[in-house]
C-alpha cells in the first residue's frame, strides 16, 4: 500500500493516469534536457502497458482469475518501483522547477505543514451488492455516535478483508496464499490489508472461486503519516 503521506495515488486507475501523464510529458527534448536515457524511458513505457493490460483483464469477469490478480499486483509493483526511480533519479537531481513538478502531478511542497496527530476516531463500514458478480461495495464513514472526521488525523480509511468458506477453512485452506479464515474474526487483526482509500465508497472484488463464501471487512483510520487508529466493527456479507 502507498501510505497517505506518499505521492503515489491510491486507486490503480489514478496510478496509471499519473504514469501516462509522465510518458506524454517527457518528450524527446524533455528527456534530453533531464538526462533520461532512452532505455529507461522505454522500460517505463513497457511497464505501463503491462499494468494497463493486466488491470483491464482483472476487471473483466470473463478473464479474471487468481493468476491474473496476482500478475496485476506484480505489474503495478514493478511500475511503481520504476516511477519511484524516475522521481528520485531524474526529477529530484537536479530538482525540477515548480512548473514541471506540478505538470507531473506532484503537489507543491508545503512550507507550513499542518500537524497530523494520531487518529482517534472510529470508522464503520457497511456492505452492499453493486450489481456485478463476485463483488461487494463497502460504504465507509464515522461510527454512529462518534465525532465527525478530523481531516488531519482521520485522513483516510485502511480497509481489511478476510474470506471464510462455509463452516470455516481447513488447515490447508488457511495456510494457502489467500489465508482463508477458520472462524469469524473478532476484529481486523486477522484480516488482510485490501487498500487505503479516501473515498466513502469502495468496491471490493473477489475471485470466482470465492462465490458463496463469507467476506469479512473491517477498517480503521490512518493519518497523513500512515499511522493507524482504532479498529471499527467487523461487518460481513456472502460473496455473490
Amino acid at each position: 500500500m502507498a501510505k497517505s503521506s506518499d505521492w503515489v495515488p491510491g486507486p490503480r486507475t489514478e496510478i496509471l493516469a499519473m504514469c501516462r501523464n509522465w510518458i506524454e510529458y517527457m518528450t524527446v527534448s524533455v528527456r534530453t534536457s533531464w538526462g533520461i536515457p532512452q532505455d529507461q524511458f522505454t522500460e517505463l513505457e513497457a511497464l505501463y502497458e503491462a499494468a494497463q493490460t493486466l488491470l483491464q483483464k482483472s476487471m473483466d469477469e470473463a478473464e479474471r482469475t487468481h493468476v491474473i490478480t496476482v500478475e496485476c499486483q506484480a505489474a503495478f509493483a514493478a511500475m511503481i518501483a520504476k516511477m519511484r526511480f524516475f522521481r528520485d533519479r531524474y526529477f529530484k537531481i537536479p530538482p525540477l522547477d515548480a512548473g514541471a513538478w506540478a505538470a507531473l502531478g506532484f503537489r507543491p511542497k508545503d512550507t507550513h505543514p499542518t500537524p497530523a496527530p494520531p487518529p482517534d476516531g472510529i470508522p464503520a463500514a457497511s456492505l452492499s451488492y453493486p450489481g456485478g458478480p463476485h463483488a461487494l461495495t463497502a460504504h465507509l464513514g464515522p461510527l454512529a455516535g462518534t465525532r465527525e472526521l478530523e481531516p488531519n488525523s482521520d485522513y483516510g480509511y485502511a480497509v481489511y478483508v478476510g474470506i471464510m468458506p462455509p463452516g470455516g477453512a481447513t488447515l490447508e485452506q488457511a495456510a494457502s496464499e489467500k489465508h482463508y479464515l477458520m472462524k469469524a474474526p473478532a476484529d481486523g487483526k486477522g484480516l488482510s490489508h485490501y487498500r487505503f482509500t479516501r473515498r466513502r465508497k469502495e468496491k471490493i472484488l473477489f475471485d470466482t472461486e470465492d462465490g458463496g463464501m463469507t467476506a469479512y471487512v473491517c477498517c480503521r483510520y490512518e493519518n497523513q503519516k500512515g499511522e493507524a487508529g482504532q479498529w471499527g466493527p467487523v461487518v460481513s456479507a456472502i460473496i455473490p
